[in-house]
């Protein structure tokens, strides 16, 4: 118990430390997109991602790869491709609209995430 105690801390600092970065390159898309150029921009959320990733499937192995319900973890995995998918139009369309559609379709699918991680209980295909 102790050790998947750890990987969810874990866990919830990538979480944060991700959300962050999104928050601060979107800034940077708008505001001073020479930013984005620089190196450990386009490293680093990828790196921090990878151990987001890599927490959550050792939380799953450590409760013996039956995560709640398969209905919560099927939640999960929607809200990461939307807030990905979303994330992607903020970052990469050209136009100022867009990018702030993609901006507030990503921190909804967040908000979803949040909810379904914090509430235990899925909100699709309940």
């Amino acid at each position: 118990m102790i050790l998947y105690i750890a990987f969810k801390h874990l866990h919830v600092l990538f979480v944060v430390i991700s959300v962050a970065l999104f928050m601060l390159r979107f800034f940077w898309v708008l505001k001073s997109p020479q930013q984005l150029q620089k190196k450990w921009v386009k490293i680093v959320p990828h790196i921090n991602d990878t151990f987001l990733l890599l927490s959550a499937i050792a939380m799953i192995i450590i409760v013996g790869g039956a995560p709640i319900s398969g209905e919560w973890l099927s939640n999960k995995v929607i809200g990461l491709v939307g807030y990905i998918i979303f994330g992607l139009i903020a970052f990469k369309s050209t136009n100022a609209g867009m990018r702030w559609i993609g901006f507030l379709g990503a921190v909804a699918w967040l908000l979803f995430l949040f909810h379904v991680a914090y509430s235990k209980m899925p909100l699709l295909f309940a």
